[in-house]
This record gives C-alpha cells, sequence and structure tokens, in this order.
C-alpha cells in the first residue's frame, strides 16, 4: 500500500490506487479510520507499529471500509470498534438493510458484507473520540459519519465526497467512476452542505488524494452538485 502524511497527525494508506483508510495519532496510540478492503489488516498493522492501534472508527458499512475489521481485531486485543447506531444493522452477518421510518424508499446501494466483531462504542453526531468530532453525514448510505480532527482541521469524509480529479460530493461523482453507488443524491448534498460551518482545513476522501482546502472546495464541490 502506498503511505501518505495528511496534515500534522496523519497517514493515508491507498490500497489499489483507489481505496483509502487513515491512521490517526492520538496521546495513547493510533486511531483508524476505517479498514480498507478484506487482506489489508497485516500492512496496516506494519505501519503503526508502536504505538499500537487503539481503536477503528467506521464512517459507514461498505464492503471497502470494513473489510479489515475482523483481521485487526483478531490481532489486537481490547480494540475499540465504533460506528454510528445506524449503522450497526448493516454490519451484521446477515446484514439488515431495511430502511427505517422516514428513510424514503431509495434502495440502499453497495455491498455490506458485514463483520463478526460486534461493535463496541455507538457514535452520535457532535461526539468526540480523542481529537476527532463525528459529523453525520448521511447520502452515500444511511448513518454515514466523517470525523473532523479538531487539532488541524482536517476532515475525514469517507465516502461523503471524492477526490476524482475533483472534489465531489458523492453521488455527483464522473461517470467513469467504478463505486459511483448512492443512496440519497440529496441528503447527501444535504450533507455536505452542513459542513460549511466547520474549520476545516483539509478533506481526506475514502477515494482519491487529500487536498489541501476548507470552504472554497466544498461551495465548487455544491456548485457541481446542483439539482
Amino acid at each position: 500500500m502506498k503511505t501518505t502524511s495528511v496534515g500534522q497527525h496523519g497517514l493515508q494508506f491507498t490500497r489499489a490506487l483507489l481505496f483509502n483508510c487513515f491512521l490517526v495519532r492520538e496521546d495513547d496510540g493510533w486511531t483508524l479510520i476505517d479498514a480498507n478492503l478484506k487482506g489489508t489488516g497485516a500492512d496496516i498493522l506494519r505501519a503503526a507499529g508502536a504505538p499500537s492501534i487503539r481503536r477503528i472508527l467506521l464512517t459507514h458499512p461498505h464492503v471497502d471500509h470494513v473489510g479489515s475489521v475482523d483481521e485487526l481485531a483478531a490481532a489486537i486485543p481490547g480494540l475499540i470498534v465504533a460506528t454510528s447506531r445506524r449503522s450497526v444493522p448493516m454490519m451484521n452477518i446477515p446484514p439488515d438493510r431495511s430502511l427505517l421510518p422516514g428513510e424514503g424508499s431509495h434502495p440502499i446501494k453497495g455491498a455490506t458484507p458485514g463483520v463478526r466483531t460486534p461493535v463496541s462504542l455507538l457514535l452520535e453526531d457532535g461526539q468526540r473520540v480523542g481529537s476527532l468530532l463525528a459529523v453525520a453525514t448521511p447520502g452515500h448510505i444511511p448513518g454515514h459519519l466523517s470525523f473532523l480532527d479538531e487539532r488541524d482541521g482536517t476532515l475525514y469524509a469517507g465516502d461523503a465526497m471524492g477526490n476524482l480529479g475533483k472534489l465531489c460530493v458523492t453521488g455527483f461523482t464522473p461517470w467513469w467512476f467504478p463505486l459511483n453507488k448512492c443512496w440519497d443524491k440529496e441528503i447527501a448534498r444535504r450533507s455536505v452542505q452542513s459542513l460549511r460551518n466547520l474549520p476545516i482545513r483539509r478533506i481526506a476522501c475514502g477515494h482519491g488524494k487529500t487536498i489541501e482546502g476548507g470552504l472554497p472546495l466544498l461551495e465548487e464541490a455544491l456548485v457541481r452538485a446542483r439539482p
């Protein structure tokens, strides 16, 4: 995997040129944001070294974000696995992809294979885990979370956005992007609008290079996502 520094505290790991996960340094060790594809755990552990990984924060339960959760949990005793309450049913085996009241009728898209490791910490919008602020950004899938490192302004956006030559709101990515799956494009657009008041200095997405900048980048992405 390719390794790239992100801001002052993060490392980006990219597998197969397309799939990202991130290590964020905290006082007690590493926080891993997403777990990439299955079979990535050994590379992540090798990169983390010491101090060890203390927790995994999952933006959402798609296969390219939870793939190595079980592998990492088997290797790290006491590992905390955290995600939104809404994501938990979709992480079961078999996953429950039923829509809840108020979520409309658009089907949930993308593979959700589930994991055997139980979620040990349920996250709510506005909750802090170490230096990271959980931000609700549904749209790509119900229950999606992004995480803002309040120390250096890095937004770990998961699949709320993607940097595919340009920063794009999920659902408004280029036609050629093979992972252009979105549950509700309008909710996705509103989620990115809600990020405008956060002190964002760079954006690290699940797909594409980390991009420096804040509000102007969001505004440009929102222009491209106009209905």
